[in-house]
């Protein structure tokens, strides 16, 4: 029963909240060790789903300073670039991520995705095409390439691309 209880209180913790929660003690942990890479990537993260950009920003960049061979913050910090509209800083966290771990889908996607932002829809769906070589269960890589094929009129490309995901929801 004290279990129940506990689990009750938990789902009462607003995504806010607990992003509040965990910046706090990712804060803490920093001014004890402010070279621990990991803190910053945790705070950076929840910054980022807080929307607190510039904070994002921030962290992940010190953590790059820490650790410049990790792809992940790499393309964390991309996105929030992308997030600010600094498209051009997005694409070169994401250039360098896939220079690192040239196998990394999450990064081709998301430098497709600034790229389709641009109206740069045929360099977009080279992107979201080699994430879904990658992984050819990325959902998330064909409904973004089906959103550039139907911005470039191929009605055929984008269906088809929308039936392989209405495979993946229906799962």
């Amino acid at each position: 029963m004290s279990s129940e209880i506990e689990d009750s209180k938990k789902s009462h913790l607003s995504d806010k909240d607990y992003n509040s929660k965990v910046i706090l003690q990712m804060t803490g942990i920093i001014s004890q060790d402010p070279n621990d890479c990991q803190a910053y990537v945790m705070r950076g993260n929840h910054y980022l789903d807080a929307n607190k950009l510039q904070e994002a920003i921030s962290d992940f960049s010190k953590a790059i300073q820490l650790d410049p061979t990790d792809p992940i913050i790499l393309n964390n910090r991309g996105v929030a670039y992308r997030r600010t509209e600094h498209g051009e800083k997005a694409i070169s966290d994401f250039n360098e991520a896939i220079s690192i771990k040239p196998d990394y889908r999450e990064a081709y996607n998301n430098r497709g995705m600034v790229r389709a932002d641009n109206y740069e829809y045929k360099v977009a769906i080279a992107d979201f095409t080699k994430a879904i070589k990658i992984d050819s269960n990325y959902w998330y890589a064909y409904n973004n390439r089906a959103m550039s094929r139907w911005a470039l009129g191929d009605r055929k490309g984008a269906e088809a691309d929308y039936k392989v995901v209405s495979t993946f929801m229906s799962r």
